[in-house]
């Protein structure tokens, strides 16, 4: 059966057999999920209470498929806000015509025009696959290689 989730949702991401890393819910989209993904490394039989865990400053922050969410593979420690330190992105997207940047939102609606300058320092909106997630805390806890298509995910 398929696991529900929410906003807010605290979930535990495995690591290695032995190691989990803790990511927070951000935003339920459609089939995805805005996933804040934090630098804590845990046991995998840590019982703290979803209260003790530092949620303000993720070290990813970006959007998966929620498969693994609903499958159960990443499994939900409990419920809490969602930091106001954790901001939605907005991304840049070039819209031809007329030929401009413009912002897009988590949802991909366009909003206002921006200047090359300011979309030089925006990301484009891209999901990543929940392997790759697994991946990169893998790479960022030096428990095997880190690509640089993992530069993508950091906040």
């Amino acid at each position: 059966m398929l696991k529900k989730y929410r906003n807010g949702d605290v979930l535990s991401i495995p690591v290695t057999d032995e190691k989990i890393s803790i990511a927070q819910v951000v935003e339920k989209l459609h089939g995805n999920v805005l996933l804040a993904v934090f630098s804590e490394l845990l046991d995998v039989n840590d019982s703290r209470d979803v209260e003790s865990f530092e949620l303000d400053q993720p070290i990813f922050l970006l959007e998966t498929m929620d498969l693994r969410i609903k499958s159960g593979d990443w499994s939900a420690l409990g419920n809490r806000e969602v930091s106001k330190s954790i901001a939605t992105p907005e991304y840049k997207v070039w819209v031809d015509p007329p030929g401009e940047y413009r912002i897009q939102d988590i949802h991909g609606n366009l909003g206002a025009a921006i200047s090359s300058k300011r979309a030089g320092g925006m990301k484009l909106h891209k999901s990543f696959s929940p392997a790759v997630v697994e991946a990169a805390l893998r790479g960022f806890h030096e428990l095997g290689p880190w690509r640089p298509a993992f530069d993508e995910l950091t906040f």
